[in-house]
């Protein structure tokens, strides 16, 4: 698939979502390459992340940020 950016979030703006940390790199079966919109360091790796209905967060091992899945970049 493709490589897709997260969009930080500030701590101030997580309003009671559930937080996910990735660990060292979560690996899926098919799906985008997802990278912190921090550091640049890859979170993921074939993941279908654009069709998870959930509004998790995502926090980046590397850097410590909060990222979030683009509205733009939603399936």
């Amino acid at each position: 698939m493709a490589m897709l950016v997260l969009s930080v979030v500030e701590e101030a703006d997580v309003n009671g979502r559930e937080i996910l940390s990735t660990g060292i790199s979560m690996v899926g079966l098919g799906g985008d390459d997802v990278v912190c919109g921090r550091c640049g360091r890859e979170m993921m790796s074939q993941v279908p992340i654009r069709t998870m209905q959930a509004t998790l967060l995502y926090r980046c091992e590397g850097c410590g940020a909060l990222n979030e899945v683009p509205p733009d970049a939603e399936s």
